[in-house]
């Protein structure tokens, strides 16, 4: 979906329109440096020393080169003069008594230190195509054309739900059978981070009728719900009864990955719109890693964006992984001197072991058909947010 936005809020954005340039740019002959401008074939016509006639500033329309054999004072971006065709470098001039001395030598030839007008783009040229991440250079470029207002991508709104009674607020002491909520941190912290601001975080107890009363209301005031936790096979994990309760489809559950194997994705009608569902599992690492897996590249897909090329790394060591599982394995990335970027694994403890994702970087995706991973192979990274 597509709404319009003020050119100021639109960072981050994904642009929904065509953006065609107003005009040639640059829209003149422009000088590149300051300097001198003249006509080039006077001064290989051994004319070095030339009369200052006026100035051309940047603001300013071009004014005119009546002679040959005089030349105009030339500020950095100003338009060319009419009647020259280069500019000298202030540096190689010496001004004195209003004449300009050029050194001999120089290579100057018709078009030197000039940007010629349209070698940027031609009026009409397309600049911006939909699908682009709006970062501040495409803003730039908007802005270059006088676009106030952009077609973009409107901002989904984000529900993510935290389920389990041994949460608690992060300013409360836990008791030994309680934790303080993180996993809704962790993955609105990564959503936002992505470009998704929207994003509302909610915590319900492991009571199915409470469970299916509020995910009923969740769904109708968002555009993405997604969970952690409470989608497994334990007594007390009523998601998919709940889900199902609130007649959201399962496209599917169970994965053959480590870790995450309990994922769920399905989704809910809700009016005219069909509410995406990811259930992730509960344990912080597998939560995490799934949203990275799934859900943000699915947010990239509905919101328009243009696909990202996949990322590689190399393995600094060998690993092996014996089980017939997509193993994610969280790895520290560093750059050698070549360019090439290598993956230092990380495993870690427990899917619960959160700690030990802050001190790496992403995850590389092993594939299931292989049990050894050898030193210098590369596999595809997926970077935190």
């Amino acid at each position: 979906t597509s709404e319009q936005v003020d050119l100021k809020q639109a960072l981050g954005r994904t642009l929904h329109e065509v953006l065609h340039a107003d005009r040639a740019l640059p829209p003149f002959d422009r000088s590149t440096m300051d300097g001198i401008a003249i006509d080039s074939a006077s001064y290989h016509n051994s004319t070095h020393s030339f009369p200052i006639t006026g100035v051309a500033a940047a603001g300013q329309a071009a004014i005119n080169l009546n002679d040959s054999s005089t030349c105009v004072e030339i500020m950095t971006g100003a338009p060319l003069p009419i009647g020259a065709d280069c500019v000298v470098r202030i540096e190689d001039v010496e001004i004195k008594d209003g004449i300009a001395h050029v050194i001999d030598g120089l290579p100057l030839t018709a078009g030197y230190a000039v940007h010629p007008e349209g070698s940027d783009c031609k009026k009409g040229q397309i600049l911006l195509s939909p699908g682009v991440t709006l970062s501040g250079k495409e803003l730039a470029i908007a802005a270059s054309i006088g676009k106030t207002v952009l077609t973009v991508s409107r901002q989904p709104r984000i529900a993510i739900v935290a389920t389990g009674n041994e949460l608690i607020e992060v300013d409360q002491t836990p008791a030994p059978h309680q934790i303080r909520r993180s996993n809704d941190t962790a993955l609105s912290s990564a959503i936002k981070s992505a470009g998704y601001p929207n994003v509302t975080t909610h915590h319900l107890p492991d009571d199915r009728e409470i469970i299916e009363t509020k995910i009923a209301d969740i769904l109708k005031s968002c555009d993405v719900l997604i969970i952690a936790g409470g989608i497994s096979k334990g007594k007390f994990d009523f998601l998919p009864k709940a889900l199902e309760h609130n007649k959201a489809k399962e496209i599917f559950q169970w994965v053959s990955q480590r870790p995450g194997k309990p994922l769920y994705f399905g989704t809910c009608q809700q009016e005219e719109r069909s509410v995406p569902i990811f259930a992730l599992p509960g344990n912080p690492v597998s939560a995490f890693t799934c949203l990275h897996r799934y859900a943000l590249p699915a947010l990239a897909t509905m919101t328009g964006r243009n696909p990202t090329l996949p990322e590689f790394a190399q393995l600094t060591g060998d690993f092996r992984f014996k089980a017939p599982l997509t193993f994610f394995l969280p790895v520290s990335i560093e750059t050698d001197p070549t360019g090439t970027r290598l993956a230092t694994p990380a495993p870690f403890n427990t899917s619960g072991d959160f700690a030990s994702v802050a001190k790496t970087h992403g995850f590389l995706e092993l594939p299931k058909d292989l049990q050894t991973f050898p030193t210098g192979q590369a596999y595809r990274f997926f970077p935190w947010h």
